[in-house]
């Protein structure tokens, strides 16, 4: 999690969770070649993780009282984190990096990368060592 330097009582935190998998195509077989059993499979379980990352979030706002709430988006993650900022005129975005290394980085993207490129506000990249 963040350090708690960054949290002052009074601010409003958002924390939200951008699912990018297989939400758009899941009953689509048509467009994966493979089992559809597997695809359902595969879906599922990540909605698991998903719902699990949500309800950890919203346990650790509990937890600490931090005047706040955890929102679930679908789609690109970086999109979705920087029209989420805007929309709620955020004045500072505060993101994860897993350090996927650098070949893994350049092609897959970085979703930190992308916010701090297209974000309208200060962006602090925090990584968790």
């Amino acid at each position: 999690m963040v350090p708690k330097s960054f949290h002052t009582p009074g601010n409003k935190v958002i924390l939200v969770h951008v699912t990018n998998h297989l939400h758009n195509f899941a009953y689509n077989t048509s467009i994966i070649p493979g089992d559809p059993e597997l695809i359902r499979l595969a879906y599922q379980e990540e909605e698991h993780k998903a719902k699990a990352i949500v309800d950890e979030a919203k346990e650790f706002i509990g937890k600490h009282q931090i005047d706040g709430e955890v929102v679930r988006l679908f789609g690109n993650p970086g999109e979705q984190i920087v029209k989420k900022a805007e929309d709620i005129e955020a004045t500072l975005v505060i993101t994860g990096s897993r350090g996927l290394g650098t070949i893994r980085r350049t092609v897959l993207g970085s979703v930190s990368d992308y916010v701090i490129h297209h974000s309208h506000v200060p962006v602090i990249v925090y990584q968790h060592h």
